[in-house]
């Protein structure tokens, strides 16, 4: 008696748990798009309502008109 071999399915298993991972991963990056909006349109109108003011250097400690 011949006995027929179940098909192995592994691999398709895996291909649509990495559609499934990706699928989510694009919706949660599309749902952020507009969160930062607001915060984009302040920096543009005044550079300096953003924490990286250009010509800041880290390094250096800020001492408030030390005399």
């Amino acid at each position: 008696m011949i006995e027929q071999q179940e098909k192995d399915n592994f691999w398709l298993y895996v291909g649509a748990g990495v559609i499934a991972f990706g699928a989510v991963v694009f919706m949660i990056k599309g749902g952020e798009h507009g969160k930062y909006e607001t915060a984009k349109r302040l920096i543009a109108e005044d550079v300096h309502n953003s924490a990286y003011v250009p010509g800041h250097d880290p390094s250096k400690k800020y001492v408030p008109d030390a005399k």
